[in-house]
């Protein structure tokens, strides 16, 4: 793997994420952040966090795969959220979302709450950071 993801001691213990992502090699790829729009460039799941996180993930997946990259290459990502407690509430059938396009692979993640994001109806976008061997 061209990146080592690090939780050093005397940092908390994370859980769903690494503290470090350490670039050792390959060639890093930026991803822009994802909304949950379909090909089409509609909003999945209105009004729904959990589906529209989905939409996002897949997006995720499907730029990295046009780098020539997996979701396991993923150094870091950055999650933009516009409702913390939609999250939170949401926990559980977040992570299995999750996990069937990371598996158990938690990169480096930041979580912010904004404001609003770009189109009105989004609740969610996620940026990231891959490395590709």
């Amino acid at each position: 793997m061209p990146f080592e993801l690090l939780n050093p001691s005397g940092l908390e213990s994370p859980v769903g994420y690494a503290h470090i992502a350490k670039i050792t090699g390959g060639t890093v790829v930026h991803v822009a952040g994802q909304a949950p729009f379909d090909s089409q460039g509609k909003v999945v799941g209105k009004g729904d966090f959990v589906a529209q996180f989905a939409q996002v993930v897949r997006n995720l997946k499907t730029a990295i795969n046009a780098a020539g990259g997996e979701p396991l290459d993923y150094a870091a990502l950055t999650i933009y959220i516009t409702d913390l407690q939609a999250y939170l509430n949401n926990k559980k059938p977040l992570g299995s979302v999750y996990k069937d396009v990371f598996g158990r692979h938690f990169p480096a993640i930041t979580l912010v709450e904004v404001k609003s994001l770009y189109n009105p109806d989004c609740q969610i976008e996620i940026s990231g950071v891959a490395v590709i061997s």
